[in-house]
């Protein structure tokens, strides 16, 4: 077989079998195997790179970041769906469904569940994917076809020559929520409260490397341009399953009465399904009967989004509290008589800020009903006002922080305490500073950290250096052992290495991974207080995948008197290592080469590490589009090998890794 036609053969194989990963989740083949006809298609590429191609599966992830939007005007408006609350409100959308067809036609339905996610619009042409954007305003969205290629699930190419163009849903499904949520909190980075911020933020981002970091799924509902080669909706969503295009369960009813009861079982099952729903979209299936019914100014006459209620419970607000974070956000939240809700047993809710409250008008002894936000966060939704007592006041905002005093400032909708000595805002700091992922300073929880700061002993982080076993031992709790344990747990964390150390500062927009690829371009703490403004933005801004406002939030951090003052004293006081450099071997078999080591191997990681330097090899801590190779031990986590599917990077074991370095 020629080098053409092998690498045909396995780009059509690669694109089967992710079909069948990401969109049927029924894969038929090992990631071992995955990952060998990959390589394959590497190696005939990287011979014959005349063979590349654009829609080539090893091209999911490339290319630039885009430096601005490009906005894109599409030739069929995209409208949105008119809803319906209630069994009233659809049997109105039925009287004027049948009011709007000839009366010999008997309507004929197609039932879906509706997607939580962000909206967009793919077009093929030629057989290829050319075009992707995003919903906009209907008429104009954003250009975002670099990014929709990093989708697994959506094909670069499809059998169908002529143009075509599709409406469809990116989402994310729980368990990949769950994931990346996991894996954010071990970066120190806060978790998405539901699937569709995760997936809505993801689509419209600059860079496509970033965009592949999520596990985005597509899901395509609607046939605009090439419906003409069918009769109804539930015909071309069959054709489009046919083509390798992910498309979602459905079900036609004939009669009315079917409707509810169709509605009723995605209700009912909705918790099964991989994926948010928040409700069903009724559709008229016939094109006929649809083009026959048109639209208003904004919906489709033919079709309706019925929503399904959130779980709710009511309950009685019995008072009202505003905490403050460590960086001075001033949060409203009410504590409730207890309610079970979707599972737990809730007693507290949050209220958001000032705006929120004004907006439902909560009072203290309110009935109120909550519901949880993304089935996570409880929140207050409504107010049962007609059941209020007589002279119930209003809550309004503190104009001074219930924590130290100071008056407040308003920050758009949020309301923030701006003293950096606020108690709250200290006892905040400590605990991120000492958190696992940070400085891990064992023995330093809530209500020491509480104890230190109101005693007066602890003002910033650097303060906890100087504490000693006697300041601890007189606190409340804490004998002599227990003070030891803590004092001894302070003074080991002297010896993190600069990336805990920054990372424990609490930067705003840099995590755990961030803070070490920092540390790693400054190496000491000295040296990232020596930069200027305009040393610092430039050795900031290129540091791999670091975007404006990371690099925003780096210098703004600098520049801050209190932030800088912090430093200094943890530099006085011989906190931080400095960041270690790792020498290379210039000469080697594995110059050039990239590597990642995840999961127990018969050696320590740092030995396995200064194996493959010693061949030439450097280092990557986490899999990136650049890294050649990823070598996977026992327990190797799925998430590292799904990003080394994603960027087409060769997994091996450890023997082979020996093999390539040349030992045994």
């Amino acid at each position: 077989m020629s080098s053409r036609a092998r690498h045909a053969e396995l780009a059509a194989a690669i694109e089967a079998h992710n079909y069948r990963y990401y969109v049927l989740d029924d894969p038929t083949v090992s990631d071992a195997e995955f990952d060998r006809l990959m390589l394959e298609l590497l190696a005939i590429e990287n011979e014959h790179p005349e063979l590349v191609t654009g829609d080539s599966p090893t091209q999911r992830v490339g290319g630039k970041a885009r430096a601005s939007v490009t906005k894109v005007r599409r030739e069929h408006r995209m409208m949105s769906l008119d809803n319906a609350y209630s069994a009233d409100d659809l049997e109105e959308f039925h009287k004027r469904v049948v009011s709007g067809l000839r009366e010999s036609d008997i309507p004929e339905f197609v039932i879906e569940p509706k997607l939580d996610g962000a909206s967009i619009e793919v077009i093929f042409d030629g057989g290829k994917l050319v075009q992707a954007t995003t919903r906009g305003d209907g008429v104009t969205g954003e250009d975002i076809t670099t990014n929709v290629r990093t989708i697994r699930g959506v094909p670069s190419r499809i059998r169908y020559q002529k143009k075509l163009t599709l409406r469809g849903e990116v989402l994310i499904y729980r368990k990949d929520l769950d994931a990346l949520n996991a894996d954010r909190l071990t970066a120190g980075l806060e978790p998405f409260a539901n699937p569709r911020n995760a997936a809505a933020g993801a689509v419209r981002m600059l860079d496509p490397r970033e965009v592949s970091a999520r596990p985005l799924r597509a899901i395509f509902y609607q046939v605009v341009e090439g419906s003409e080669l069918h009769k109804a909706q539930s015909e071309s969503l069959a054709w489009l399953a046919e083509l390798g295009l992910p498309t979602h369960r459905r079900e036609v009813v004939k009669l009315w009465d079917g409707v509810m009861a169709a509605i009723a079982a995605i209700d009912h099952a909705r918790t099964t399904y991989p994926f948010e729903t928040d409700g069903a979209v009724v559709k008229v299936n016939p094109y006929r009967q649809q083009h026959g019914l048109g639209e208003t100014s904004k919906f489709p006459k033919w079709a309706i989004a019925y929503k399904f209620q959130a779980e709710r419970a009511a309950t009685t607000v019995r008072g009202i509290i505003v905490q403050v974070g460590r960086t001075g956000v001033l949060t409203p939240v009410a504590m409730m008589d207890p309610v079970q809700l979707a599972g737990t047993t809730v007693t507290r809710a949050t209220l958001h800020n000032a705006d929120q409250i004004r907006l439902l008008d909560v009072h203290v002894g309110d009935r109120v009903v909550v519901q949880k936000a993304g089935e996570i966060i409880p929140q207050v939704v409504g107010v049962e006002q007609r059941a209020r007592a007589k002279g119930s006041p209003h809550f309004y905002m503190p104009e001074a922080c219930p924590e130290c005093g100071t008056h407040v400032m308003s920050d758009g909708a949020s309301t923030r305490c701006p003293n950096r000595l606020c108690p709250a805002q200290v006892c905040g700091r400590i605990l991120y500073y000492a958190s696992r992922q940070a400085m891990a300073i064992d023995h330093l929880g809530e209500s020491l950290a509480q104890q230190l700061v109101s005693q007066g002993l602890v003002h910033d982080v650097a303060d906890l250096y100087d504490l000693n076993a006697a300041h601890i031992a007189a606190l409340e709790r804490m004998g002599d052992k227990s003070a030891e344990n803590v004092i001894l747990a302070i003074a080991s964390s002297r010896q993190r290495t600069l990336d805990r150390l920054l990372c424990g500062l609490g930067i705003p927009q840099i995590g755990q991974v961030a803070a070490k690829q920092l540390a790693e371009e400054a190496i000491t703490l000295e040296a990232v207080l020596g930069w200027s403004e305009s040393e610092a933005r430039e050795k900031v801004s290129g540091i791999f995948g670091f975007g404006p406002k990371m690099v925003e939030s780096v210098i703004e951090f600098l520049k801050n008197e209190g932030e800088r003052n912090v430093i200094e004293k943890l530099l006085v006081r011989g906190v931080g290592r400095p960041q270690p450099r790792h020498a290379v071997a210039t000469e080697g078999p594995l110059v050039g080469k990239s590597f990642c080591v995840t999961g127990v191997l018969s050696r320590k990681r740092e030995e396995v590490h200064a194996l493959l330097r010693a061949a030439g090899a450097t280092i990557h801590d986490s899999v990136k589009k650049e890294t050649s190779y990823l070598v996977a031990g026992d327990k190797t986590g799925k998430s590292k090998l799904d990003q080394a599917k994603k960027y087409g990077v060769t997994v091996i074991d450890e023997v082979q890794m020996n093999g390539l370095v040349g030992s045994s």
